[in-house]
């Protein structure tokens, strides 16, 4: 489990759309498997990696199962439909994620919690190994940002699953990740979240600044 952390416009959400190839990126490699993930179709890069946006879209009178469905959308017939493994799959991924008895709702009057965990839903029947997800808790309450940032931790752990997301909320990445990547303004650190703070990398993340991180507080004074 993966936090990258850095400044506003630092371009977090643009390194995870490049990683997704949602994104053209200009210059350097991005290889997956040692692999280069221009090599890769689209088809085979989605059974790899799967991508949840910061705001996913959401629309009137969709239901939570048709939602979570679409994330099957690289073994669905040539009419979009899912088959039966993954309709029961997409069942027990709600079970996963909290949202048992929910496949029937609107996803559009979910709650921002319920919808970001239906989102995460989606991305968990793409069957990838590797999730990305920008900003997964950036528009929720404290108990939901609590609730989904240890849901990624059991997925990762339990389903061996790679999961990388951008946040703001450092206290929470440094108690739970196993490794931060670490964008500052003059150079990209990444490491065990004990290393960063005995290296003072979290320093370097605002330049010309007066913010020190307080190590004993796991944020900025």
């Amino acid at each position: 489990m993966v936090a990258l952390i850095g400044p506003n416009g630092i371009g977090k959400s643009t390194l995870l759309k490049s990683i997704s190839s949602i994104q053209h990126f200009r210059s350097g490699e991005i290889s997956v498997n040692s692999r280069s993930i221009r090599e890769y179709a689209h088809n085979e890069l989605s059974s790899i990696i799967s991508f949840v946006p910061s705001q996913s879209p959401r629309a009137a009178n969709l239901s939570v199962f048709d939602m979570v469905s679409s994330g099957c959308f690289n073994r669905t017939n040539w009419l979009g439909e899912a088959n039966e493994s993954d309709k029961r799959l997409v069942l027990e991924t709600l079970d996963r994620v909290g949202l048992e008895g929910f496949a029937d709702r609107d996803s559009s009057r979910l709650s921002d919690g319920e919808f970001q965990r239906a989102a995460i839903a989606r991305s968990l029947v793409q069957q990838s190994v590797i999730m990305l997800l920008d900003e997964p808790t950036a528009f929720l309450d404290i108990e939901n940002k609590l609730v989904i940032t240890r849901l990624l931790g059991k997925l990762a752990k339990e389903e061996h699953r790679c999961i990388i997301f951008s946040t703001h909320d450092l206290q929470l990445a440094i108690k739970l990740c196993d490794r931060i990547w670490l964008m500052g303004r003059e150079k990209f650190t990444e490491g065990r979240p004990d290393e960063l703070i005995e290296n003072g990398a979290f320093d370097t993340m605002f330049k010309d600044s007066n913010l020190k991180f307080d190590r004993t507080l796991y944020t900025f004074v």
